[in-house]
């Protein structure tokens, strides 16, 4: 049983020790996310690049917190 298509979205800043594991357990899930969006807010470390290349879509924003870069992520989701 298939269910409907969905979108993690994982805020992070100075994430680039942990944003490989994390993206790689959602990607591993029975039923994987249609597309998995990290919002790098702000870091000034590899957390971008290391959640690209774990397979992430990664979008790029000055530092405004969780709660903006979770908004961020949902108003770039493709699925419903």
């Amino acid at each position: 049983m298939s269910g409907p298509a969905i979108t993690a979205v994982m805020p992070a800043y100075h994430a680039a020790p942990f944003v490989a594991e994390a993206v790689a357990s959602l990607l591993g899930q029975t039923t994987p996310p249609a597309e998995v969006i990290v919002v790098d807010d702000g870091s000034t470390d590899d957390t971008a690049a290391v959640a690209e290349q774990a397979g992430a879509r990664v979008i790029r924003q000055p530092n405004g917190g969780p709660a903006a870069a979770r908004n961020t992520g949902i108003r770039a989701a493709t699925t419903e």
